[in-house]
């Protein structure tokens, strides 16, 4: 699946964050990031910082629970907020598109059961 959605929610993060908050996420994901991308919450660190975490699937964008549990821990609920949005969405789009093949499926099958009794019907009548 595509990530662009995803990066540009990143992207917009950027904007909710200090320069204390981009320090302590690096401390907090220090153990999940080369040292040079820890030693640098800049901007340009900081996304390199997410840009490993992609690279390492620990987060892509079906899940991200890795980031809003890093943005929890360090207290930048804005941040929460803004990718707990992002998981609702994407689970109403499965939700959505499992009812649409749930209902693409279900005609066929209350044919199929409809066709069944009418056999069975039809058998039961000439013996």
């Amino acid at each position: 699946m595509d990530n662009n959605h995803l990066r540009g929610i990143i992207l917009k993060l950027q904007d909710c964050l200090s320069d204390n908050d981009r320090q302590r996420l690096h401390f907090f994901l220090g153990d999940d990031v080369p040292r040079p991308i820890r030693d640098d919450p800049t901007l340009n660190g900081t996304l390199r910082l997410m840009e490993s975490l992609f690279d390492q699937d620990k987060i892509n964008e079906r899940d991200v629970t890795f980031l809003i549990k890093a943005f929890h821990a360090i207290q930048c609920i804005d941040a929460v907020k803004i990718l707990n949005e992002h998981m609702k969405q994407i689970q109403s789009n499965r939700l959505h598109r499992s009812t649409q093949s749930l209902s693409s499926i279900m005609p066929s099958l209350i044919d199929q059961v409809i066709l069944d009794q009418e056999d069975r019907n039809s058998t039961q009548t000439c013996t």
